[in-house]
């Protein structure tokens, strides 16, 4: 095995590469725990939560419930397009179709970008941990989990002053302009109106708010108890 002195030039570069990871995996792992039936039946049952006024709570929870199967992958596109209503009419529209297909497209990165992360993350940890570089290791997942709960915070904060702005920005990220836009009494916003997603993101954000803090907290109190004071890789 190299000495760690001919393979500190590298130890930098590998550092950077964890510390970048972090906020990935903690931006993406609360997402798995939103994108369920469970989640937004729970939602529905909130007192708070406003009614449909096409569809029972019942038929409600029945529709929305392919589409999230959809966007977990546990549906095909046929079965979410084939719904209908208890009238009998086709619940979604072509449009709202193609909007839940490109949501699934974006979802579909967010959980791969999550894998990839994880991978990286663990095998950068690693090769510092097997190099020596203990204070690196928990220095970057510091950085890392620094720079997540400094970027939540600003999220937080603009989601607050004017949530439908943050709305329609993240929207036009992620989506071909006016995809995305539709009337009230249709199928989309009837399963999910803006409240919904209010007390979604802040639901999202907290909890990524929470991952962070912990990270840099544990980070913190492990590089101190296992390694005291010291330099950056030894």
């Amino acid at each position: 095995m190299p000495s760690l002195g001919q393979t500190r030039p590298w130890l930098g570069v590998v550092a950077a590469i964890l510390g970048l990871s972090v906020p990935i995996i903690l931006a993406v792992s609360p997402l798995y725990g939103f994108i369920r039936p469970g989640y937004v039946e729970a939602q529905y049952r909130r007192p708070a939560f406003p009614p449909s006024w096409r569809f029972s709570p019942e038929e409600r929870a029945r529709l929305s419930r392919p589409i999230l199967l959809y966007l977990q992958g546990r549906a095909t596109v046929e079965e979410m397009a084939g719904m209908r209503t208890d009238s009998g009419q086709v619940a979604l529209l072509p449009e709202e179709v193609q909007h839940l297909v490109d949501v699934r497209r974006v979802v579909d990165g967010f959980f791969l970008a999550h894998r990839a992360a994880c991978a990286i993350a663990i095998v950068a940890g690693a090769l510092l941990w097997v190099l020596g570089a203990k204070r690196a290791f928990f220095r970057a997942l510091r950085a890392g989990a620094g720079a997540m709960l400094g970027l939540i915070l600003l999220i937080l904060l603009s989601a607050l002053v004017d949530f439908n702005t943050f709305f329609t920005r993240f929207h036009q990220v992620f989506f071909r302009e006016g995809s995305w836009i539709f009337a009230e009494e249709d199928t989309l916003i009837q399963l999910y109106p803006l409240p919904f997603w209010v007390d979604t993101v802040t639901r999202l954000v907290l909890a990524i708010l929470a991952e962070a803090l912990i990270l840099l907290i544990l980070a913190w109190w492990l590089e101190r108890r296992l390694l005291g004071r010291g330099t950056a890789y030894d």
